[in-house]
């Protein structure tokens, strides 16, 4: 099965004790934000949804993914390590 990996993954920080998840595909961000996300709402919160789901189906690049979730979590206020 066809993960759609990224060249580079995205560290994010969840909760207080300052631990760190990587996302390294298309495919882990679309679970990360349909099951682990903060908030469930915001533009670029919705804009990564539909970007990582079109970059599954093949319908867009899977670095524009990459950057929608970067994007999705710069609004949730989430910490990136790495981006």
């Amino acid at each position: 099965m066809h993960c759609f990996w990224w060249d580079k993954t995205v560290e994010l920080e969840l909760g207080e004790s300052g631990g760190y998840s990587c996302v390294k595909s298309t495919r882990e961000a679309v679970e990360f934000l349909l099951l682990r996300w903060p908030q469930q709402d915001g533009r670029a919160f919705a804009a990564a949804k539909r970007t990582c789901i079109q970059a599954l189906d093949g319908k867009v690049e899977t670095e524009k993914a990459r950057r929608a979730f970067i994007k999705a979590a710069e609004e949730a206020h989430i910490s990136l390590r790495s981006h």
